[in-house]
């Protein structure tokens, strides 16, 4: 069950994804539909309502595109205080409204707002490297699965956590920890600047990530933690409105039994 949820989650957003380009095809999403009405039909309430409710949204949102070139409608404001706002208000936006690049001085601010994030002993292993050439970017996306369809990209980061930092057995996974704090803190630093982001995984093999190390004159020694594309939002393309798990379905008071 736990696993049909997480193929059914990926499938949901591959079609949200798809409605967030700047021109999805037509008619599209055969396939993704087809695995999720399997599931649908293999489980049904099994599923949970948020979960169906979320495959039942992005179906009818894939057919007003297929069927009469609709995308999805914008949401509505987010309730809640400033800061609450501002979080829940951060997408991760694969158009963008035009080539204007971040500056250099701009983005010396938003890094400094994002090695505020906490890592083991303080030891800060996090590097951010900034690509501005359209033919840089289009080489390094080439090592990269999921970006076809995004809009050309004007400003390419890529982040990574320099390993040398880590000792012993016991930090073995801590360059994963402390690299995905840092991108978090990245992604919202970049928006609290009024820019747009998204980050793309890098999720490779060795033949891959030894590649980019070689294009990007990247150490052995440096681990290759995601890509971050940033630019001005499309303001006329909704980002995918990704439905999130209820907070009664995450959190979990519990105590230890004597």
């Amino acid at each position: 069950m736990i696993q049909a949820k997480a193929e059914l989650q990926k499938d949901i957003h591959l079609i949200e994804r798809a409605l967030a380009l700047p021109e999805p095809r037509r008619p599209f999403g055969a396939n993704p539909v087809k695995r999720i009405e399997e599931i649908i039909a293999n489980y049904g309430d099994q599923l949970g309502e948020n979960l169906l409710s979320q495959a039942k949204n992005v179906l009818d949102g894939r057919d007003r595109w297929n069927d009469k070139g609709l995308r999805p409608e914008q949401p509505t404001d987010p309730v809640g205080s400033k800061i609450e706002k501002f979080l829940v208000s951060r997408h991760s936006v694969r158009a963008f409204g035009s080539e204007k690049q971040i500056t250099d001085s701009e983005l010396e601010q938003v890094i400094a707002l994002a090695v505020q994030a906490p890592s083991v002993s303080n030891t800060q292993s996090w590097s951010v490297r900034a690509y501005r050439e359209a033919a840089d970017i289009t080489s390094i996306l080439k090592l990269q699965d999921g970006n076809i369809g995004n809009s050309p990209i004007p400003v390419l980061l890529v982040v990574t956590v320099d390993i040398r930092n880590f000792t012993g057995s016991n930090e073995r996974n801590q360059m994963w920890i402390d690299g995905g704090i840092f991108l978090q803190q990245l992604l919202l630093s970049i928006h609290a600047k009024g820019w747009a982001s998204c980050p793309m995984n890098f999720s490779s093999t060795n033949g891959q990530a030894n590649k980019l190390r070689k294009l990007a004159n990247i150490a052995d020694y440096e681990e290759i933690i995601c890509f971050v594309s940033v630019g001005e939002e499309d303001r006329n393309i909704v980002p995918a409105p990704s439905l999130r798990k209820t907070a009664a379905s995450v959190l979990r008071v519990e105590k230890l039994s004597n």
